[in-house]
């Protein structure tokens, strides 16, 4: 009779490290100083550390003085039973039970990892409670909190762990905060009636993933982050209003990605240097809308079904990459020498407003035969899917392109079908200079349908 083997199961590297390391350390564990204790701890996992801690008081005190602790539950698979889950919250109460004793509460945690895969919220948020409330006393640095329960069919964010304003009272040392499977609450310090001083002082990193944030929670959350440089939000959603809000002097890197947001507006944030929206295809984005961001060098947008793209002020080095399908209307304000790669054949409306054209010292320092020309045309060939394209300009002799450019190379804008619009503060007077426009322009589109040399003064006031 054929007998079937039976397959060995991997051994965990952990389990190795921890024998190995109790067979070299039990027969001098009375002679091992702090550092090496500390040391040895913190490459053992948590329930390994936990074990180790019994040899003897030296132990205990060692774990609580580590500056890195990593309480990871493991497997979230089905696997996981209660007993399993209990044990390991028993390790995280045996933490808290030799913090209490210790005697030197006040050394420093760089780092506190939770990452909970059996998380009950009803049995599990005051142990959550208390390390956290632990870890602000240690003036923690960096946290790393993600408490989920993703193989119960029923689990879902009416289970998730909250985080309010009571909740980072005593934060003041974060400078990174990683989140993952919580509700986070509206902070508008109205709502609570307390006098407003900054939660997070020192926060620098902020990474929110599978979040849940009440309506306008992430706005006020930003309020509290005076020194925020880099935010990223992961596959978060936003309870009614579904927009995401930011005001912020300090941040330098946004990164969305797979969110439920129908609008993003980021007002000023003066020091943002690069913005980066990705979705799913069943994302429900809909606009996207930068205003004053200054200094924004790089931008990278693939969102299947963006319909409004507005950036009005970035860097003059810019390099943005746009893929949207349904994209139907753009709007851009910003330098010629910016590298915009356009992938939208959707795109009905396009709006082009060139820094360049209203100041004349930053248009005399293109060099060359031509001058600027040249760059102009390279950057209207990527606006070439759009039916329509209006330029906005202070003086209407910007867009004439000299006669022997325009015998020596191609239309920038061949494809355009529609309308070329020129809104100028400065039009085209004389029949000459009426003349001269419109031969210039029926070059850059030349299949357009209808050229229109100036708009009304009423039209353009709305631009400025």
């Amino acid at each position: 009779m054929h007998t079937q083997k039976r397959e060995k199961k991997p051994r965990n590297p952990n389990s190795i490290i921890t024998k190995t390391v109790m067979a070299v350390v039990k027969p001098l564990e009375f002679h091992l100083p702090d550092l090496v204790i500390q040391n040895i701890i913190r490459i053992l996992p948590a329930k390994s550390a936990v074990r180790m801690s019994f040899l003897a008081k030296q132990w205990d005190r060692a774990w609580c003085l580590c500056s890195i602790l990593d309480f990871d539950e493991g497997s979230d698979d089905e696997n996981l039973d209660h007993d399993q889950h209990r044990k390991f919250i028993n390790i995280l109460k045996k933490y808290l039970e030799l913090f209490v004793k210790d005697e030197q509460k006040k050394h420093t945690l760089d780092k506190l990892r939770i990452r909970m895969t059996g998380y009950l919220y009803k049995e599990d948020a005051k142990i959550v409670d208390k390390l956290l409330t632990c870890s602000f006393e240690r003036n923690v640095k960096e946290l790393d909190i993600t408490l989920g329960r993703l193989f119960q069919s029923d689990w879902d964010w009416r289970h998730y762990y909250i985080i309010s304003r009571m909740s980072l009272l005593d934060a003041k040392s974060l400078t990174t905060l990683s989140l993952k499977y919580v509700r986070i609450k509206n902070m508008d310090i109205h709502n609570e009636g307390t006098v407003h001083i900054s939660l997070l002082p020192s926060l620098k990193i902020m990474s929110l993933k599978t979040v849940r944030f009440e309506s306008d929670a992430l706005f006020f959350l930003i309020q509290e982050c005076p020194s925020i440089e880099y935010l990223s939000l992961t596959s978060s959603y936003f309870e009614k209003d579904d927009n995401i809000n930011l005001v912020s002097s300090s941040l330098k890197f946004l990164e969305v990605e797979h969110c439920n947001a129908r609008v993003i507006v980021v007002w000023d944030a003066p020091n943002l240097e690069s913005f980066t929206f990705i979705s799913l295809s069943f994302s429900l984005l809909e606009s996207i809308m930068l205003y004053d961001s200054y200094n924004l060098k790089n931008i990278d947008v693939h969102a299947q079904h963006l319909k409004r793209l507005h950036i009005w002020g970035c860097h003059d080095s810019l390099k943005a990459t746009i893929t949207a399908p349904n994209l139907v209307s753009f709007d851009f304000s910003g330098y010629l020498k910016s590298k915009v790669s356009l992938i939208a054949p959707s795109l009905r409306e396009t709006t082009i407003s060139l820094n360049e054209f209203w100041d004349e010292d930053l248009l005399n320092a293109f060099n060359g035969p031509w001058k600027y020309f040249p760059t102009l045309a390279d950057f209207l060939k990527e606006f070439s899917c759009s039916e329509n394209v209006t330029l906005i300009v202070c003086n209407f002799k910007v867009v004439i392109f000299p006669d022997e450019f325009r015998h020596t190379f191609s239309s920038p804008l061949p494809g355009l079908i529609k309308s070329l619009r020129l809104m100028a503060l400065n039009p085209p007077r004389t029949e000459t200079e009426y003349s001269d426009t419109i031969n210039s322009l029926c070059w850059v589109a030349p299949s357009a349908e209808t050229i229109f040399p100036q708009l009304p003064r009423r039209d353009l006031c709305g631009f400025m």
